[in-house]
């Protein structure tokens, strides 16, 4: 509903989601599938107009229907489904797929997910976490336009699992009998389906409840798409476009006065008089006059680490990166609305007490310096034992003094939008940074026991395959000065200043490859394009390349933090097994396909080694001498070291036990 998810300054407690005017009705605020990398995670758009609805005293109730969709899968009957490759709604699936996989040792280490009080342990950084997101992923729908225009896809094949987790939930005797709107929190594109069927769910059970979607992704669309949608799924009673709070209460009361006049309110998009109108939005609030944002106890209490998010700003302090259409989310707005130090420390302070959260994260586009430093030095005054991050930019500002300050604060990360170290390349989209910058900023944070998360996009507008492979030698020299690389294709967004004016960067409109797995994941956005600087074939290359390096750098940090898979041969009666607990074993005809779940690598051992390994697939301890004993003194040799080089053993613990589920 909001699209800059946005809280402000701290008032008098907050009103809760008892406190409504007398005889008022309440709103129901659902965030719905898919964004699997929000599961075990608390999003804050519907707490952030909880927070601002409650303080007009309209009560309000938080649906996270995303986390609780990661639940209906974890199902066991789903599990086994995922498993043999049968998922719901979709052809075509294989039981080596990473979703199977998944499904498999999902349904054998189930409790994985789960601390001994039942909270969720999703969103974990290392272990099983990742293989709920793989499970999941195969259901992702990113909308094209024929989604807009045909309702019947609503109820094809490719919807049976939204449709059948839907069924589930029970909506009717879910909804307060009190609930005159249902407002969709819709920041990601595959949300967009989603939203529009748990629309039409809620107005099959309660056709007068108002149903309203908002957030990035209506936000970005452009007016035309945006009215067939409306004019095709009636279900949808309006569209709140850029800053929601405002508009949101203005579309409640008249909800609940019975007096619907959608388009009357700025910023709203609706039926009226026979087709779709777009009333243009006005100025939206500051961030600093907002009350904090009202996280549900009951959604914190199920969640183990919830990181909880602040609002630091709406909008980017720099604002500048052409191939960037977050800024566009603020339209009748200033593009930058900066919070106070001192309204965001009242929020900070506000959530701890209430709910003893010691993690948060900063919601922002790219954290300004300034701010940073007065942040951390106003932790530190107060000696408050917290630990944060946020989204960074390298700006020449973060320098050696301030990076030292924001650990003593208790910055555990950063997460480095740096893209590449071409200088030629950063200038053209307008990056603050040239390659000496991202370099020096680099070695400067890990000095100051900074950990940095670095996004990379190898092939931004005008990139050849040598700049491409500079840029990468660049990092992977300095690779042990940062815990993980995230690589991203480029993709041109209509709603960015490339999207506007492709042929400034060397882009042929028409055609391209859409098919890439994109960063936006909002395909209704995307401008089919050209590069020339590189042929398909060489970018595909430097994709590969850029994803085997962040993939190994990966392993090689596990392996820093507790890998224990051999990497050498044992001596002759030093025992090891297979890595049971981190491996699913599928039988195909006599071989055996292996995959390292943590890892993500696969490996087919051949019928002759197949056969020979049977007495120890359950994790039973062997050495040397079995093998030998088996495969013959060479055979013995080169199947050892076949399971070597492929990691699939580990020690024997002196207990003698079995090693513990990935955890």
């Amino acid at each position: 509903m909001t699209p800059g998810i946005e809280t402000g300054h701290a008032v008098p407690a907050e009103a809760g989601s008892d406190a409504a005017a007398p005889g008022g009705g309440s709103v129901v605020l659902a965030f719905p599938p898919l964004v699997e990398s929000s599961f075990g995670r608390y999003f804050p758009s519907t707490a952030v107009l909880a927070g601002f609805l409650q303080s007009r005293r309209v009560r309000t109730h938080q649906w996270d229907l995303n986390e609780e969709f990661a639940l209906h899968l974890l199902d066991p009957g789903h599990l086994a489904e995922a498993g043999a490759g049968r998922l719901v709604g979709l052809e075509g699936c294989h039981p080596e797929e990473m979703s199977a996989v998944a499904g498999r040792w999902l349904a054998r280490h189930h409790d994985a997910l789960f601390d001994e009080d039942g909270r969720h342990v999703f969103a974990a950084e290392s272990g099983p976490a990742f293989l709920l997101a793989a499970l999941a992923q195969p259901y992702l729908i990113d909308p094209e336009a024929e989604w807009l225009t045909d309702p019947a896809l609503l109820r094809s094949d490719r919807t049976l699992v939204y449709r059948a987790y839907y069924a589930s939930l029970d909506l009717a005797a879910r909804l307060p009998a009190d609930a005159r709107l249902l407002g969709v929190s819709v920041p990601m594109g595959p949300q967009l389906v989603p939203a529009l069927l748990l629309a039409e769910a809620v107005k099959r059970v309660r056709p007068e409840v108002r149903t309203v979607l908002g957030g990035p992704t209506l936000s970005l669309m452009n007016e035309d798409d945006l009215a067939r949608l409306l004019d095709v799924h009636r279900q949808v009673d309006a569209v709140v476009r850029f800053d929601g709070e405002a508009p949101l209460l203005a579309l409640y009361r008249q909800a609940d006065a019975g007096d619907w006049r959608p388009t009357e309110v700025a910023g709203v998009s609706a039926v009226a008089g026979g087709g779709p109108v777009h009333t243009p939005p006005a100025p939206g609030m500051h961030p600093n006059t907002l009350p904090p944002a009202s996280y549900d106890p009951a959604l914190v209490a199920r969640l183990v680490g919830l990181e909880m998010g602040i609002v630091q700003a709406r909008g980017c302090y720099w604002g500048k990166c052409d191939y960037c259409d977050f800024v566009e989310l603020y339209d009748g707005s200033p593009p930058y609305r900066g919070r106070s130090v001192q309204s965001f420390m009242a929020e900070l302070e506000h959530q701890v007490g209430r709910h003893g959260v010691r993690r948060f994260e900063l919601i922002t586009e790219s954290i300004p310096p300034a701010f940073a430093r007065r942040f951390s030095q106003a932790v530190l005054d107060r000696g408050l034992d917290i630990t944060w991050n946020s989204f960074a930019m390298v700006d020449r500002r973060f320098d050696a003094e301030l990076l030292q300050l924001m650990v003593r604060a208790g910055c555990e990360y950063l997460v480095i939008g740096m893209e590449t170290t071409n200088t030629r390349v950063l200038k053209l989209v307008h990056k603050s940074a040239d390659r000496e910058e991202n370099l020096r900023f680099i070695r400067e944070a890990h000095q100051a026991g900074m950990k940095l998360r670095i996004n990379l996009i190898p092939d931004l507008p005008s990139t050849t395959l040598e700049e491409a492979m500079e840029s990468l030698r660049d990092v992977a020299e300095l690779a042990d000065c940062v815990e993980s690389f995230t690589v991203f294709p480029f993709e041109a967004t209509r709603s960015s200043e490339v999207g506007r004016r492709p042929e400034r960067f060397g882009l042929v409109v028409g055609g391209g490859d859409s098919g890439l797995a994109n960063q936006a994941q909002y395909a209704l956005n995307h401008l089919g394009n050209i590069d020339p600087a590189m042929t398909r074939e060489e970018r595909t290359g430097v994709h590969r390349a850029y994803q085997d390096f962040a993939i190994g750098h990966g392993s090689a940090h596990m392996r820093r933090t507790g890998d224990e898979f051999l990497d050498r041969l044992p001596g002759e009666d030093e025992a090891f097994r297979l890595g049971v607990a981190s491996l699913d074993v599928l039988p195909r005809g006599d071989e055996l396909v292996v995959t390292h779940v943590l890892r993500r690598e696969r490996t087919v051992l051949p019928a002759a080694v197949a056969s020979g390994l049977a007495p120890w697939l359950d994790g039973t301890p062997l050495t040397r001498r079995d093998l030998t004993r088996v495969y013959g003194t060479a055979g013995g040799t080169a199947v050892l070291r076949q399971l070597v080089e492929a990691r699939l053993l580990t020690a024997v613990a002196a207990t003698g036990r079995p090693e513990p589920a990935l955890t």
